[in-house]
């Protein structure tokens, strides 16, 4: 096979590059498909992600991986349904870790958005009825964080569940959990476990604490700066950081006359990363009605976790949505993509 000009590849193009390449071996379609990452990367104006997920479905399983994890940098929301069907279906436990941690993070990205409550509630139930149905506590977990940036009753229950258990992990997830949801109702109990004799539970609770807390919780946090574990101490100066703030500033500033030399680093970066920050927020920002997305009107049925639908492919304009047998069979709304307002641009349909 000739050596592919990755300049003159377009969409025209991706079906018979697909062709030609799935005949290969499987160490060479890989290296390929990095080489068309890196490609993609490093010039701006080139989208391959049709040609790459084309390969979604492979017999090999470092491939599938790869596939996987490039989701993760897709702004289409549409790739949910993959994900969705990667977590049910897939026999690898490590590829369904990152589609896990991938659905999560579309999940935090979507919560924000108050014309999305049809959406969240399908992807809350899909999550939950993943949970209640895994016999693999890790999954359970990572599932349980992905879910945690929504605010639901039944995954509040399920944190408790896991914050009780006798289980490290479950603990510990839990606590991650209690920060990405942010409601103020775990701070007691956080707080609670910042003088626990486990060092990873301290610095967990510790974190949690910053996400969801202020600056009147900053001395307590302040106090594991003298722990005997490096790594509590670190996450202590990341807590710090994460509240952020004039008291935060000053006592980061007194750290770089720590007696560790990892303390004295990772307090000059976060000091960096918050004058950044104020330099942000000192610059006018647009104004959110205007990159609101247009409200969905329509109420969806119950959705079955377990039931991968069908799909589809495009706005009139151009953008990417989900088609109406993507999340439920009575949908007539199209949906867009996370990127609000994007720039129309060809794509190709989304026909699996």
């Amino acid at each position: 096979m000739e050596k592919i000009n990755y300049k003159e590849l377009s969409f025209d193009s991706f079906d018979a590059t697909y062709k030609n390449l799935i005949n290969l071996s499987d160490k060479k379609i890989l290296n390929i498909l990095n080489e068309i990452k890196d490609f993609e990367d490093q010039n701006k104006g080139y989208d391959f992600e049709s040609l790459i997920l084309l390969f979604t479905d492979h017999k090999n399983n470092e491939i599938r991986l790869f596939c996987t994890k490039y989701m993760e940098k897709s702004s289409d929301f549409s790739l949910i349904r993959k994900l969705r069907k990667i977590i049910t279906n897939e026999s690898e436990k490590e590829i369904r870790f990152h589609a896990i941690n991938i659905f999560g993070n579309w999940i935090k990205e979507i919560s924000t958005k108050k014309n999305r409550i049809n959406e969240i509630a399908r992807l809350m139930n899909f999550g939950v009825d993943f949970i209640r149905n895994s016999d693999d506590k890790s999954e359970q977990n990572n599932m349980m964080k992905s879910l945690s940036h929504l605010s639901n009753e039944e995954i509040d229950k399920i944190i408790m569940e896991k914050f009780s258990s006798k289980e490290l992990e479950d603990k510990l997830s839990a606590i991650i959990s209690m920060g990405n949801n942010g409601n103020i109702k775990w701070v007691p109990l956080i707080e609670e476990l910042l003088e626990h004799d486990n060092y990873k539970i301290r610095s967990e609770s510790c974190i949690s604490l910053s996400l969801i807390g202020n600056e009147e919780n900053i001395d307590q946090i302040k106090e594991l700066l003298e722990d005997e574990e490096l790594d509590t101490q670190k996450a202590a100066v990341n807590a710090i950081s994460n509240i952020g703030g004039s008291y935060a500033k000053e006592i980061l500033e007194k750290l770089k006359f720590s007696s560790e030399p990892e303390i004295v680093d990772l307090s000059k970066d976060k000091l960096l990363d918050l004058k950044k920050e104020d330099e942000i927020d000192s610059q006018p920002q647009p104004d959110e009605d205007i990159l609101e997305d247009e409200p969905i009107s329509n109420d969806f049925d119950e959705y079955d976790a377990a039931n991968i639908e069908g799909w589809g492919s495009l706005n009139e304009d151009g953008t990417s949505f989900i088609a109406p047998d993507a999340i439920d069979d009575d949908i007539d709304d199209p949906i867009k993509s996370l990127s609000d307002y994007e720039k129309p641009i060809e794509q190709p349909d989304i026909d699996d």
